[in-house]
Order: C-alpha cells, then structure tokens, then sequence
C-alpha cells in the first residue's frame, strides 16, 4: 500500500483546498434522514460482554443522485448535484463525530488510522427489484443477515422474508431457495464495502501524519466497490485477471466539520464510460466487462445481462439462478438513475476490550431502521406484537433451537453472539420475561394514575419535542420503545387506540379501545 501526503508528484498544496467538497446551495439530491442517537451495540464476535464505553458508528443522514464534477481529473468531489441522465453519482454518508477509515489488518492495525474506524456494508439494489441481484458471500454480515440484531423486522414488504430473524441451522447457506429467511436474495447489485486491509493509497491533509483527526480531509482509494457476489458463479469470464468480479479501484472523500463535527464520507463513481473517460482525461473505451481499465455501473451491468442472456443449462438449474435470470431481459441502460436506487446499509464499530488488547466487533447502526419489539413489521408496537412474543416464547423453549433444551421460560440462543434472536430485546443472549413488550394500555400512563386521557397525551407531546438535541426525560423512557434515546411521534401514534378517558380504568391486557387520536 502507498501512503502519501498528496497526490501528484509536485502537487502538495493540492491536499487541502482542493479535496474538501464543494456542493452549491442548490443543489438537490435524494436525502434520507437517519436520525442522530439511534446506534445501538450489539457484539457478534462471539463475547456478549460490552466495554464501559465504545465510539458507536452512528449515521445521520446519506445523499444519493446524479453527479457531475467541475473537472473530474483534479477532483471528482467538487462539482454539482444534477437531475439524470448524467455521467456520475455521488453518495454522502454523513456520521455523527470523528469516524475514520479502517486500518491495513484486523486486528493488529485496525486502529492504524485513528480510534474509530468504520466498517459495515452499503448496498444498492440499482433495479430497484428485490428478485433480481444478491449476496451468497458472507450474508450474514449484511444487512439482511444482521438487521434483526435490532429487535424487529423491517416494516416494508421488499423486506418481507429476506430479513433473517433467527440463527437457526440453514439460515445462512448461500442457497437462495431455501427459507425460512432468505439473507441471500437481497436485491443488491453493488456494494460499498468498509473493511479492513482494502486501502491501496490515501492523500492525508494537515499535518500528514496518518491519524485522522477533527477538521481533516482525505482522499482513500481502493477497492471498496463490488458487483453482488451473487452474480460471480453465472458471469462469463471475460476480463484478463480470469475472475468473475467487478470491484474497480474508486476514490472515497473522509471530510470532518469541527463546526457540526460530523463526517462525511463521499464516494463519486462513473454511470457510464463517459464518465470513465473524463476522470482519464481522455476518449471513452468500448466496455470490456473488465473494472481493471476504464469502469461504470453500465459496463458492470451490461456484463450482468449478458452473462443471463448466454446462461447454460446447467446455470438455469442452479438454485442461484434466480438472482441474475430476470437479468436476461433487461437493459443496463434503464436503470442510471440513482435517486431511483435503493439503498440499505449496516455499520459496525471497533473496540479494544477492557479485558483485553484484542480489539472487538459491534454492529451498531442500520438504515433503514428497525423498530425493537415491532414483530409483526407494521411499524408499531400494540397488542399484536405482545401476543407474538408470546406466541414465539411458549413454541421456541425447549425446543430443537433452545440451546439449554429445556422448558424452563428462557429460550438460550446457541452461540451467542454470533448467533441471535429478533426476540432477544435487551441482546443479553436469553429470551424471556425481560424482552417482553410492554402491554400497550401501560406504556402510554406517562403520569401512572391507571387511566390514559389528554393528561398523559400532553406529557407525551413534551417527550417528542424535549427529546429533540436533549437528554431522555425520565418519565419518557417506556415510550421510547426503540430505545433510541428519542421519542418520536410514531411511537406515540397508538396512544389514541388505548386511551380510556379520566377516571376511567384500563382494560386488563390492553386491549384496545374505539378512539382515534391523530398523530402528526
């Protein structure tokens, strides 16, 4: 790996003024809101014990859409937002605090370039067609393999089946036909990558001394982009390195505000060999389906829809085929739109154990997010949700996935934290009475009088206001029921199904009444 201070030779002064991006005032990308305090830390090395305390990677916000440079061969960062088509696009993951790029091994140099390196996987599903594209290489640590980590399914259909749940045996196969999750047929066709020993240079600002530190920007290349591995065992091999792989070398721009102290990392990757060309300075090559030269998300594509087109009989068989066959009748060409895209991501951060110098994994933030204790994903917890958790625990303990194989009101999951149960609220490894959710009627009595009515819907309209930049109220701590450290108005949506009026005793269990609240 090449590590220097600038990126020409000749060229220092270039580090600063020129890498820190440039976006004007107008310009209008597809913007998703994360939402600030919602990490989480969940260990999945296979020690459940957590540090005292642990830099969590928690994203704020991400940009996605049509990109054009100001001059793609000094910068690929400096430019404008555009509507499509257009040559470019440009993705911004923006994450609270200083995060820095991962270091060159795990785990003696994961630290190399500061103490809080980022890790995890952002996936685009390009078609936007959950049956088509996938991940047969690792699934498990993605985020249909690892959502569930946090509580609940994802309350949208195209998650419906795909997001696992559970650990059970056979859950993660790479076998895209059988259930009863199936991590692997995600919808992706490309991936952002953060993992360590995947930088082959970096251009380092202020001092050069190889720590990212607040107010500092770099340029990091590698090979952090990658064609769904689902596709490798049906790609024809044309490409020189003899390898089914698309995973060119790209630029990603780490930039840190003192002023917000936020970081923003930036990836601009060429649509089509257009852009390719420009970033060369040069004429466009006719696509190869190599990544090794000139590359875009069309060439990457186009090699997809090929390699369907000229699938053998012995492809079409295969229990993978499915995630590259409708492939076969599509153009690579409808689908450069990347406001279009759909974009699921999951981060992990890095510790050093208090026990020990060997440092540890924690999944700690996803998008989109998951609603703990929202079991039947129709983003809210009630009754419904009460009586799955208890459906689950009756059925589950003692059962051939209860490690402890007994009935005893504990389901053990196996190998924890490697394994997991969405059921498992508290992440403590055991399901029982203490990640049961809370009975509806109880979560709303704010002021513990036994009756819900407009006194407690006030204090609970305080909570969503007062949470916003400040610390969680005491009194509003059931209600979060994410536990995120923010109320918000989902979250107390429900209220007006359970509300009973002054006076006037709560149903035992919950059970909902015929009012109507509105909720904004």
């Amino acid at each position: 790996m090449s590590l220097t201070s600038c990126r020409y030779p000749g060229a220092c002064l270039l580090i600063v003024f020129a890498l820190v991006q440039v976006v004007r005032a107008d310009d209008l990308p597809r913007v998703h809101i994360d939402g600030t305090g919602d990490s989480r830390f969940l260990r999945f090395d296979g020690s459940p014990s957590s540090p005292a305390a642990m830099p969590q990677i928690d994203l704020v916000r991400y940009n996605i859409g049509a990109w054009t440079p100001d001059n793609a061969v000094s910068s690929l960062f400096r430019g404008e937002w555009t509507a499509a088509p257009a040559d470019f696009f440009r993705l911004d993951l923006v994450f609270d605090g200083l995060v820095n790029p991962p270091g060159l091994s795990f785990p003696g140099n994961i630290f190399f370039f500061g103490d809080n390196p980022l890790l995890g996987f952002v996936e685009f599903d390009i078609d936007a067609n959950v049956l088509t594209g996938g991940e047969l290489l690792g699934p498990q640590f993605r985020y249909h393999g690892a959502a569930g980590r946090f509580g609940g399914p994802i309350a949208n259909d195209r998650f419906a089946e795909r997001v696992s749940l559970d650990t059970c045996p056979g859950n993660f196969d790479a076998d895209a036909s059988t259930g009863p999750y199936f991590p692997e047929r995600s919808g992706e066709e490309f991936n952002l990558a953060f993992l360590w020993g995947s930088i082959s240079s970096v251009d380092v600002g202020s001092n050069g001394n190889f720590t990212f530190e607040a107010g500092e920007s770099w340029i990091v290349r590698g090979p952090f982009l990658n064609r769904a591995h689902g596709f490798d065992d049906f790609i024809l091999v044309c490409c020189s390195n003899g390898l089914p792989t698309y995973n060119p070398q790209v630029e990603l721009l780490y930039s840190h505000s003192i002023a917000t102290d936020r970081t923003t990392v930036s990836l601009v990757y060429p649509l089509n060999h257009n852009g390719a060309a420009a970033i060369a300075g040069g004429t466009s090559e006719t696509p190869d389906c190599c990544a090794d030269n000139q590359s875009s998300i069309l060439e990457g594509l186009d090699h997809v829809s090929i390699s369907a087109q000229f699938a053998t009989a012995n492809d079409r068989a295969d229990v993978n085929f499915p995630l590259i066959e409708e492939w076969e009748f599509q153009s690579a060409g409808d689908y450069l739109a990347p406001e279009n895209w759909v974009v699921n991501a999951i981060f992990a951060g890095v510790f050093t154990d208090v026990d020990s110098l060997t440092p540890d994994l924690a999944w700690t933030d996803v998008t989109p997010n998951v609603l703990t204790h929202d079991y039947d994903g129709d983003g809210d917890i009630d009754l419904n949700d009460l009586m799955l958790f208890d459906d689950f625990l009756a059925g589950a303990d003692g059962g051939g996935c209860d490690a402890d194989g007994v009935t005893d009101g504990t389901y053990t999951i196996f190998d924890f934290g490697n394994g997991f149960d969405v059921h498992d609220a508290n992440y403590d490894g055991l399901v029982n009475a203490a990640d049961r959710p809370v009975e509806p009627s109880a979560l709303f009595d704010v002021d513990a009088d036994g009756d819900l009515d407009l006194a407690d819907y006030a204090i609970l309209q305080r909570c969503v206001v007062e949470m916003v930049g400040d610390p969680m109220p005491t009194v509003c701590g059931d209600v979060d029921a994410n536990d995120d450290g923010n109320v918000t108005s989902p979250e107390i949506a429900p209220f007006g199904g359970y509300m009973a009026g002054p006076g006037v005793t709560l149903f035992n269990g919950g059970i909902p009444l015929p009012i109507t609240l509105a909720v904004d």
